[in-house]
């Protein structure tokens, strides 16, 4: 085997000490050049990652709110799947999971949220104000004193304490691995605390991320098993509490009337249904057709098929059902794809990973599945600076140059590009190059089989998916594959075995998301990437990536001190995992697809106005569009 082509294996014996080693110090040459910014200047509101937070303490709302939006109504959306645990701090089970829907919980405050039209800025919220030591060695809170949980009882600092402490000692595999970088946490006063940074990761990202940081009451989970599965709904101190539950299939989220932050500035023209109820659907077209009865109110459906010609039905015509879409502000990352386990023997040869990828016919499945409405997903970081383009500038040269040895050649001399077609027939060219690639690497035709040269062994694999619509879009690719005498199969698998053998890494090739953000998250990013999560169970890292480069790279766009810094670092990284081939990278919508029911309002929507669309939380119930609908259906429904 030409150990030039089998990169991957060659990164899992790499210096990775030396990289680590480099990482620290140019972590340690930014930690003394940084500018000022929120680092050392004493307690504030806010935290900006770059510039200055845009709002004021005092400002009476964020710029993008209704803050004259009804309060009540109600609204029923559907999700596809099932759930059988509430516990927020769980990796057991299937969690219920609109109460993880974007940046915050829906029934548990944290220390501090985002605002939706700044790149990435967080204001206070469970905190009164927050300081960042000028090293980026400790990050401090107080705690706002009006704070409550549900039941009346104060949020304290040693409730924020336990959780942290108890999330150490028997929290998920996911937060111990992702929180290492916080060395502890140290009460300073009655309402005051601080998290203590590891020294090789002090960092602007390290203290934003620990500002998401939200705390559980003690006093409710101290008699419990924390680290069992519950159906009992949580204690929480949010705008909504859990109301009923019925396991697996419907769970109805209601408004604190008595929430404690309901008058504060940064909530105001939030929250303003007084009911809102999640319905589970295993079959996402029962659920459409359940949307299209009046049955739920609302859907974002990512199937461009579905979106095409599910919803051609009278009532869009009459205005009384929207169908929309928007591009929004928010980076799409690598919004599907077919993912390598690269654990296994057979997907360690970089060769046989790129073969495969260019037997997938991308633009013959998106002209006649998806109606020509993808574009091709070919970088991590899509609608994002960091997304890699022509070939490196000599900044990306600057950080890639110290990692030749574990990074593929082409990175250096040639732009990534995925094989293109018409749309029509097969994608012939591609497929002969595959199967020069295979023969290369020692897998061979005989008897039109696709065999390894020494062994004999089939060429075999198979592809979990838990959707219809994946198991739609592969089996074309596994028919392309058998011309190259591969025998691959789809296997479609119920919601809670698709999670436990994601977690277990138990499969061979399996359709995720791979989610990037204009800003990287880092225990996201090392979770998605990194070496740590090559083997720990229950971390995000589904391709097994275990690479000293990536892990190096990672650290420099975390380190990052200015935007532009940020960018060169993405894109280099970004050519990294594009040449390394750990996933076929399949399409990305072009917006956002909202299907809803003519009874609320929003605020403007799009990448001008919003990073998203601000659903639930900053729509509201109109009471007289709803009286329209209920009005014009009331006669349709005679008429008919």
């Amino acid at each position: 085997m030409n150990p030039a082509s089998s990169a991957p294996a060659g990164f899992r014996a790499g210096s990775a000490a030396a990289i680590g080693a480099l990482c620290c110090l140019s972590a340690a040459a930014a930690l003394e050049t940084r500018p000022g910014a929120a680092a050392g200047a004493g307690p504030s509101h806010a935290i900006a990652y770059f510039g200055e937070p845009k709002y004021a303490a005092d400002v009476p709302h964020f710029d993008y709110v209704n803050p004259e939006a009804p309060k009540g109504g109600e609204v029923r959306l559907f999700v596809p799947g099932t759930f059988n645990n509430l516990h927020p701090y769980s990796d057991k089970g299937r969690p219920e999971f609109f109460n993880w829907w974007r940046r915050s919980t829906i029934t548990l405050d944290r220390l501090m949220m985002s605002s939706e039209d700044e790149l990435s800025t967080l204001y206070c919220l469970l905190c009164e104000t927050v300081e960042i030591a000028e090293d980026y060695s400790w990050v401090a809170f107080t705690l706002r004193p009006e704070a409550r949980w549900h039941d009346g009882v104060p949020v304290t600092v040693d409730d924020v304490v336990w959780t942290f402490e108890t999330l150490k000692t028997d929290g998920t595999v996911s937060f111990k691995a992702t929180w290492r970088h916080v060395e502890g946490i140290e009460p300073l006063g009655e309402r005051s605390f601080r998290f203590l940074f590891a020294a090789d990761r002090r960092s602007r990202r390290s203290v934003m991320e620990a500002a998401a940081f939200f705390p559980m009451p003690k006093h409710y989970w101290q008699d419990r098993d924390f680290t069992a599965t519950t159906m009992e709904p949580p204690l929480g101190n949010g705008a909504y509490r859990i109301g009923e539950v019925d396991t697996g299939r419907r769970i109805i989220f209601e408004r604190v009337p008595d929430y404690w932050a309901r008058d504060l500035n940064f909530r105001r023209g939030y929250n303003n249904f007084d009911r809102f109820g999640v319905l589970y659907f295993r079959d996402i077209k029962a659920g459409i057709q359940a949307l299209k009865a009046r049955v739920v109110d609302y859907y974002r459906d990512q199937d461009e098929r579905e979106f095409a010609t599910a919803y051609d039905f009278p009532e869009v015509d009459m205005g009384l059902f929207n169908k929309e879409t928007y591009r929004m502000a928010e980076t799409y990352g690598m919004h599907w794809s077919v993912v390598f386990n690269t654990r296994l023997p057979l997907f360690e040869d970089i060769r046989v990973r790129e073969a495969l990828t260019l037997a997938y016919n991308f633009d013959w499945g998106n002209r006649t599945l998806q109606y020509g409405a993808l574009r091709r997903n070919a970088t991590f970081f899509l609608g994002s600076e960091m997304a890699a383009r022509g070939l490196p500038s000599p900044e990306e040269l600057a950080l890639l140059e110290p990692l030749r040895e574990h990074v593929p050649e082409r990175v250096f001399t040639q732009e990534f590009a995925l094989p293109e077609t018409d749309g029509y027939g097969r994608n012939r060219e591609a497929l002969l190059r595959a199967g020069e690639l295979l023969d290369e690497s020692g897998w061979v035709l005989r008897d039109f089989r696709r065999v390894n040269a020494a062994t004999g062994e089939r060429l075999r694999f198979e592809i979990m998916v838990q959707l219809r619509e994946h198991e739609r879009m592969l089996v074309p690719y596994v028919e392309n594959l058998k011309r190259l005498g591969i025998q691959a199969t789809v296997r479609r698998v119920e919601a809670n075995i698709h999670t436990n053998r994601a977690r277990r890494y138990e499969f061979d090739m399996t359709m995720q998301k791979i989610y990037t953000h204009r800003i990287p998250r880092p225990t996201l990013m090392r979770s998605l990437m990194g070496s740590d999560g090559a083997e720990l169970p229950n971390l995000l890292n589904y391709a097994g990536i275990d690479s000293p480069a990536v892990d190096a790279l990672v650290e420099q766009v975390i380190a990052a001190e200015t935007e532009e810094e940020m960018n060169i670092a993405g894109r280099a990284l970004d050519r990294v995992l594009l040449w390394s081939f750990y996933v076929i990278p399949e399409g990305a919508p072009k917006g956002r697809h909202l299907l809803y029911w003519d009874r609320f309002g929003h605020p403007p929507l799009g990448r001008e106005h919003l990073n998203w669309t601000g659903f639930p939380h900053l729509w509201w119930f109109d009471a007289e569009k709803s009286a329209r609908v209920d009005a014009a259906l009331g006669e349709t429904r005679q008429g008919r």
